[in-house]
């Protein structure tokens, strides 16, 4: 097993460590599984894999969309990097499995990238004048990511979204700013994001969702928390936000306990 994020290793577990179960299952599937099926499913054809593995040595990238390209390999098996800019003649047919997941990610704007995802990937099938085919694996066939697909019906999925963003206050009916805070020791990154968090909603100037820890919570040695504020779409308030977001970033600056605390502002996150 790797992380991805910090390269660490080790072994599969054979037996849980706190109660010695040895009933352990692999569950789920990555690109190197399909890639591994495909070999027995399709033996007659070749399958190539680009995914964060296999393009970290150099020009590895375009080596593998050369073989594709050129018919050395049949099947390309990737992940979200082969889903837009790909121009291949031969490609007729793509299928996204486990589809579903690119609508669970913990962010208010993962239906709509679902959908543009999806809408990019089905443009690699049939880009010349043979007659492309799109399977989509999913268990929800009738959410508004996949509904208006078939007919690339732009605006009733923009319809549709319309609604829960506006009940739920995200944009465009608010702006958002994220406040990232990094550091290797997790109390005092706590109190610090405690502290700007207390001082944002004595000012109420926004709505202040937070401190939390990110689905990712910790990368090479560095504890995560976000701060999120969401308030009106105006000049004014924009200006008046990030004044008081600035001189409580200052204020905890001045703390010589906190001063080595890496914060970032991203606006319209």
């Amino acid at each position: 097993m790797v992380c991805h994020y910090c390269g660490y290793k080790e072994d599969v577990p054979r037996l849980c460590k706190n109660c010695g179960n040895t009933g352990l299952q692999m569950h789920g599937f990555g690109t190197e599984k399909i890639e591994d099926d495909l070999g027995v499913l399709l033996p007659e054809y070749k399958s190539i894999r680009m995914d964060h593995d296999t393009t970290r040595g150099k020009n590895a990238y375009a080596k593998i969309l050369t073989k594709f390209e050129n018919g050395d390999a049949q099947i390309l098996v990737g992940t979200q990097m082969v889903t837009k800019g790909l121009d291949f003649e031969k490609a007729t047919l793509v299928g996204v499995l486990n589809s579903d997941q690119l609508l669970r990610n913990p962010d208010f704007r993962a239906v709509e990238r679902a959908f543009q995802m999806l809408m990019q990937v089905s443009g690699r099938a049939g880009r010349r004048q043979t007659q492309g085919k799109v399977i989509i694996q999913t268990y929800n066939p009738l959410h508004p990511a996949y509904r208006f697909l078939p007919d690339t019906d732009f605006k009733s999925f923009y319809e549709s979204q319309l609604p829960e963003r506006h009940e739920y206050g995200y944009p465009p009916f608010t702006k958002l700013i994220k406040l990232q805070l990094k550091f290797e020791g997790l109390p005092q990154l706590k109190d610090a994001a405690d502290q700007i968090a207390h001082t944002l909603r004595e000012q109420k100037i926004a709505e202040v969702l937070g401190p939390e820890f990110p689905p990712v919570s910790r990368i090479k040695g560095k504890f995560i928390l976000q701060i999120l504020l969401k308030f009106e779409r105006q000049s004014a308030k924009i200006h008046e936000v990030k004044r008081t977001l600035l001189l409580a970033i200052d204020a905890l600056r001045a703390d010589k306990s906190m001063a080595k605390i890496k914060i970032t502002i991203d606006v319209d996150p």
